[in-house]
């Protein structure tokens, strides 16, 4: 697992680096904060198209060659970027980079493959915190390094070239896959009632989490008068949040909890977070809704994915994790454009207040697959 993590990390570091900027860098070329947050839309509506795509290729073919053409292009998307003067070449970029992040859906598919059900939830917390990693190491370069967006995406394309190459020597084959498999991406998946009402919730909490994604910048801005490099330093605080949580209190959560009720207290802490966020008015006070909402998102995700991977056959897997990632494309295409629609038209909080009251019936939702998990508390 450790050859995959620091590779997975390495990626999603470049990733990290253009978060706190790319939203800044469309309002320079005179757009307004709708269209800057769609920025994070465009990525997941190409993502939403194809990751299924990769899911089954990777079923079929491997997750190694999937991770190293995906690398590849997401290598050259970034160079596109860096050198991109004009609006539509900074859109049309990223959406080359959201077609071709097959790497992270390959990433979950080899976690599932090499870890049993009971530890399945605790791995993907690791493959979780080296988000947290990278996004503690990309925002904290943001900060140092004050450079212009062609700069940046020339930082993230030398980090997609080490992850090819760490990736391309250090990670192995899955047994599961060390031959060819036989699958195709099989569509009956959706008249089982308990994946379906997963991917719905799936889509639920990464909608309202996207829209905080999607708008916090400008946020800051309007609140505090920050720029790219103070709001480098928050995505370097929730870096830092991720890797605690994902990397030490999901394998504990599920352990003693269950992965659906691990689910369902993730959804609660979050929405408390979220709408908690606009009664902070000072910087220092946002830390604490940010840290809730950092903590319901982390604990939330590998639970709710080792779930879906329980109801997918062993070559089926892969496919499993490109459908959940494009109900989460689907929902990053929606939650920034909704967000940034809201945030001008009613005011800039009410994207987080209405986001934290939607998440009741999400948690409602969620209380069927309690009596359903098959990991119980422990005694």
């Amino acid at each position: 697992m450790i050859p995959l993590l620091i590779a997975t990390c390495v990626n999603l570091t470049a990733l990290g680096v253009m978060l706190p900027a790319l939203p800044f860098y469309v309002t320079a070329h005179g757009a307004g904060p709708e269209v800057a947050a769609m920025i994070f839309s465009v990525f997941s509506a190409a993502s939403l198209i194809t990751s299924p795509l990769w899911g089954r290729l990777s079923d079929r073919i491997g997750r190694k060659p999937v991770m190293l053409i995906s690398v590849a292009c997401t290598c050259l998307s970034y160079i596109w970027l860096a050198n991109a003067d004009s609006l539509w070449e900074l859109y049309a970029s990223r959406a080359i980079a959201g077609a071709t992040a097959g790497w992270l859906t390959a990433s979950q598919a080899y976690i599932a493959d090499i870890t049993t059900p009971e530890n399945r939830a605790r791995g993907l917390g690791f493959l979780g915190a080296t988000f947290g990693v990278a996004f503690t190491i990309g925002p904290a370069i943001t900060v140092l390094a004050p450079v212009d967006l062609s700069q940046l995406a020339m930082i993230s394309a030398g980090f997609t070239a080490v992850g090819f190459v760490l990736a391309l020597i250090l990670v192995k084959e899955p047994a599961r896959h060390a031959a060819p498999a036989r699958s195709r991406l099989d569509f009956g998946m959706f008249r089982a009632p308990v994946l379906v009402r997963l991917f719905a919730v799936y889509f639920c909490i990464y909608l309202s989490f996207t829209g905080l994604e999607g708008t916090f910048a400008l946020w800051t801005r309007e609140l505090f008068g920050y720029g790219q490099q103070e709001v480098g330093l928050y995505f370097v605080y929730i870096g830092l949040l991720v890797i605690a949580f994902q990397g030490g209190l999901v394998g504990p959560f599920v352990k003693r909890f269950g992965e659906a009720r691990t689910a369902l207290i993730g959804i609660v802490t979050l929405a408390i977070g979220l709408g908690t966020l606009p009664a902070a008015s000072t910087p220092w006070l946002v830390a604490l809704p940010l840290g809730l909402v950092v903590f319901g998102f982390s604990v939330f995700g590998p639970a709710v994915q080792s779930l879906m991977t329980r109801h997918a056959a062993d070559d089926q897997k892969g496919a499993i994790m490109g459908v959940a990632q494009s109900f989460a494309s689907a929902a990053r295409i929606a939650g920034p454009a909704w967000a940034g629609y809201v945030f001008a038209g009613l005011g800039i909080h009410w994207p987080y207040i209405i986001s934290g009251l939607l998440l009741a019936p999400v948690a409602l939702a969620v209380l069927p697959l309690m009596r359903k998990n098959t990991i119980r508390a422990a005694p």
